[in-house]
């Protein structure tokens, strides 16, 4: 695995999408109040009016807001879902949410539809905290919160205006434009949390990634060794440092020798298998993790290239340069090493190689 900057725009919406399509489920606070205030005011409103329609919408409401929060409590216990299996749970978030949303239009016009002004005061009071919490909660998904605002407030506004009585019709059409402009909020307030969590990840990606190479650093090199999948094959630890290169750095410049650690991490990337890792640690040290180990001699041979492809001559800024590798390596079960322990047997064993020369150091694990 080696980090680089994405290349294609689903590369950098996945991230995002996927905090955004999460945070749905981290609403169980407000969805348990919506619920319970729904339920009691309902009641109230169903019982009073004796209307058919009126116990159907409360009803259905019930369901769908207790689904919701069931699938709320149900998703906070399996965060490991995979991907498709996450929006499969949004799409049915998506579902309950326009259910009580058209539930609760339907009451509330049931209300306006007969004379009873206390039930109808009830209706909109629930309308107007309905609403005022879908915008604050459910704007991350725009045209899910767009859409139960319809559903919701549009059977009251138009029920209210389908009164004979001029304070009914200006109601329903001051409802109306609350909702064309709590479309504009939910718009704002969308954008305003899907830049925030833009700039939040690309901060994260940055303090795991060395500015000048672009490989991972030392807190992405024990992320990628925490996340890979190990259980199958050993994997091997390789520490890299070059020979010499102080006075490359003298006779050139440091902007000579950073654009031959440029060139060097290029080529240690060029050796890597998807799932192996290439890290930045030091000024001129690297530590790669080699996945799918089969053998000491698979971990000899990679070892062996990658020296072979680093020490060949470099032109870099008209100057021919060539500079010498000592590399360490250790090979282990994945399913039971050390990070620290790993790179402290490589480090000694590139040590030694150094002591000697330059060249290759192999080092054992010592039996557990």
């Amino acid at each position: 695995m080696t980090m680089t900057s994405p290349s294609s725009r689903r590369t950098t919406a996945e991230p995002v999408r996927a905090e955004l399509r999460n945070a749905l489920f981290a609403t169980a606070l407000p969805n348990a109040v919506m619920t319970a205030i729904f339920t009691a005011l309902g009641l109230k409103i169903a019982s009073d009016l004796h209307d058919p329609i009126a116990w159907g919408a409360l009803v259905s409401g019930v369901v769908c807001a207790t689904l919701k929060l069931a699938l709320i409590a149900a998703h906070q216990r399996r965060a490991d879902l995979a991907v498709r299996r996450q929006d499969h749970w949004a799409q049915a978030f998506a579902a309950f949410s326009l259910g009580l949303a058209f539930s609760l239009g339907m009451l509330g016009a049931r209300a306006f539809v007969h004379d009873a002004v206390l039930l109808q005061m009830l209706a909109t009071g629930l309308l107007f905290g309905y609403c005022s919490g879908l915008v604050a909660h459910t704007s991350i998904r725009p045209w899910l919160a767009t859409a139960c605002l319809v559903l919701s407030a549009m059977p009251i506004a138009i029920s209210a205006m389908l009164r004979a009585d001029s304070p009914h019709q200006l109601l329903g059409a001051s409802l109306i434009c609350f909702m064309l402009a709590a479309f504009q909020s939910i718009r704002h307030l969308y954008q305003a949390t899907r830049q925030h969590i833009i700039t939040r990840q690309a901060m994260a990606a940055l303090a795991r990634v060395d500015p000048l190479t672009k490989l991972p650093n030392r807190l992405g090199l024990r992320e990628a060794f925490t996340s890979q999948m190990r259980e199958e094959y050993d994997i091997a630890i390789h520490c890299l440092d070059l020979d010499a290169f102080k006075p490359v750095n003298d006779r050139y410049g440091h902007p000579t020798g950073d654009a031959l650690l440029t060139a060097v991490s290029d080529r240690v990337r060029s050796v890597l298998q998807p799932h192996d890792t290439a890290a930045r640690v030091g000024g001129d040290e690297f530590v790669i993790i080699q996945s799918g180990v089969r053998s000491q001699s698979e971990a000899d041979l990679f070892a062996r290239t990658l020296v072979r492809r680093i020490m060949a001559p470099y032109e870099i800024d008209t100057h021919q340069i060539e500079i010498g590798v000592s590399l360490g390596f250790v090979t282990a079960g994945g399913d039971e090493s050390d990070l620290d322990e790993l790179v402290a047997l490589a480090d000694a064993a590139l040590y030694q190689a150094k002591q000697s020369g330059g060249g290759i150091g192999r080092a054992t694990l010592a039996a557990r």
